[in-house]
């Protein structure tokens, strides 16, 4: 779980950098892209996952730091789950962006405006289709979030940081 979280998020860890050093640069660049994904996303996820993700949450949520440090161990579990949540965060942001550079640098990224974004678009203006999209979207996300949070709030931290409850359950059953 720890791995598919950061990953998740990784690749908009360039946008307020962007923002502030871009100089005009689009928000979306290489942590976007599939070859930038697979490697330096990769990297990063990892790193964080392994040496940001256990301090921040066990003292933001108070969760027993050996066991982030133990769910935060380096492995293939935890690289194929930071990869995941890589991938996701790239495939969801395929239908509602204007600009996506997913496929650079086979593809130029001005050509792949996402469907969503078309959909919404009013008399062409990509900038409203791209609100309406990330709106709609947003949305669509915070259901099985509120969902999770109302199922689990039993163990909602352990069981979310650290998908404790599952491992719970389990023994429970048996």
């Amino acid at each position: 779980m720890p791995g598919l979280v950061v990953g998740s998020f990784a690749p908009d860890i360039e946008v307020p950098l962007l923002w502030v050093f871009g100089n005009g640069l689009p928000d979306h660049c290489i942590l976007h892209s599939l070859i930038g994904g697979l490697t330096l996303g990769l990297l990063i996820s990892v790193g964080l996952t392994r040496f940001v993700y256990p301090p921040v949450i066990g003292s933001l949520f108070r969760v027993e730091r050996t066991k982030l440090d133990a769910a935060c161990t380096t492995s293939r579990a935890l690289v194929a789950s930071c990869l995941a949540g890589l991938l996701g965060h790239l495939l969801l942001d395929i239908p509602m962006h204007p600009y996506n550079p997913v496929l650079w640098p086979w593809v130029n990224p001005d050509v792949i405006v996402g469907i969503l974004v078309l959909i919404f678009a009013q008399g062409g203006d990509l900038e409203s289709g791209f609100i309406a999209a990330n709106q709609l979207v947003s949305v669509v996300m915070l259901v099985p979030l509120l969902a999770i949070i109302i199922k689990r709030r039993h163990v909602l931290w352990s069981g979310l940081w650290l998908d404790e409850s599952r491992k719970e359950h389990a023994v429970g059953n048996s």
